[in-house]
């Protein structure tokens, strides 16, 4: 099949070998495939990603850099056909899935990062068929691809303690915070304050419905924002975390109201410092967010295919497999894109902008 191979660092479109459903799983035609924050991270920090895998014991996301590899966990597609033992629906439905599959040793392997688990960087994959779910007609098959990032947003407010009337504010304004930044509007958090350099990130949250939002490269602090916007009310603040540089979370830590709950979801790769005494005192609870509950996924798409969230209004452009690594680098610069599709029938190495949502 053809895919877009990471091998010395850098995507090269190519051959790679097909993969083959073992029991229990699904062969999938890739529709669309969306480009992760972490899919960033792994291919700038890959010492650091793989050692951070191997300290936390985290074998879902081993791979081997001097090997092929096919990346893209944010997929949806059509079932082709299944492995032994395994059913679901017809082929030929669409679908989006969890990103998991068994191994032959019966491990959790991460499609995507794995190096026998090809993902939605390429024509086909592999997933367990228990992971799918079917796609309505009356929804894009390419923009459902966007239910995966979303629901990291949704799914982990879903174990905060937001509700009607929390104050909330969200650090980064990628899919994954704009995601989260719905959900806590559907909780009924006000205010909720949003914070981004982007300006075309800003601008999709605010028509989102944020009650503010606020460019952080001018010096504002968007939890004073909050603050001043909730006024003298005993609201304990949620605080979103998706951006992945460091001291960004000590920094929370000084400036958040006491009794604050902060989400960390985006991941910093490399060593950081806090000063957990600071957030002892004001007595924060921090909570490093991976897993979210399961329902979240497919409450997600429900969510994309009754209209409560517009994906196309977060898909700025679509690039094949020849236009991986420009799609990489221009998500190095978020004020060019929000999110990136790679198509497998796109042809050329250009990334095409698709039409501004407004």
């Amino acid at each position: 099949m053809r895919a877009a191979v990471l091998t010395g660092g850098r995507f090269v479109a190519r051959e790679h070998p097909e993969p083959v459903p073992g029991p229990g799983q699904v062969l999938l035609a890739t529709e669309a495939c969306g480009i992760c924050g972490s899919d960033l991270s792994a291919v700038a920090h890959t010492a650091d990603f793989l050692k951070a895998s191997r300290d936390s014991g985290t074998t879902s996301f081993l791979f081997d850099p001097d090997r092929p590899l096919v990346m893209g966990h944010e997929f949806s597609g059509r079932v082709l056909g299944y492995g032994p033992g395994a059913s679901g629906p017809p082929p030929g439905t669409g679908v989006v899935a969890l990103p998991w599959a068994l191994d032959g040793a019966g491990v959790v392997r991460a499609v995507g990062y794995s190096n026998a688990h090809p993902g939605g960087f390429g024509e086909r994959m592999v997933v367990q068929a228990a992971a799918l779910l079917p796609v309505p007609d009356s929804l894009d098959l390419a923009l459902a691809s966007l239910t995966e990032p979303l629901a990291v947003g949704f799914g982990n407010v879903a174990r905060s303690a937001a509700g009607p009337g929390t104050p909330a504010v969200v650090l980064g304004c990628g899919p994954v915070g704009l995601g989260a930044l719905a959900a806590l509007l559907e909780r009924g958090a006000e205010p909720v304050v949003a914070s981004d350099p982007s300006a075309l990130r800003r601008a999709a949250a605010a028509r989102l419905g944020a009650h503010a939002v606020v460019d952080p490269s001018t010096g504002e602090d968007p939890v004073a924002r909050c603050v001043a916007l909730a006024g003298p009310r005993p609201h304990p603040m949620v605080v979103v975390n998706c951006v992945g540089l460091p001291g960004v979370l000590n920094a929370l830590l000084h400036a958040v109201p006491r009794g604050t709950e902060i989400l960390q979801i985006g991941g910093v790769m490399t060593e950081d410092v806090i000063r957990p005494v600071v957030g002892i005192y004001k007595d924060v609870t921090l909570r490093m967010c991976l897993t979210y509950p399961p329902s979240e996924f497919g409450a997600t798409l429900d969510r994309l295919v009754d209209g409560r969230i517009d994906p196309a209004a977060l898909v700025t452009g679509e690039a094949g497999f020849g236009g991986l690594e420009a799609a990489f680098a221009s998500l190095r610069r978020p004020e060019e894109h929000i999110k990136v599709l790679i198509r497998p029938g796109r042809e050329g190495a250009e990334i095409i902008n698709t039409p501004d949502a407004s």
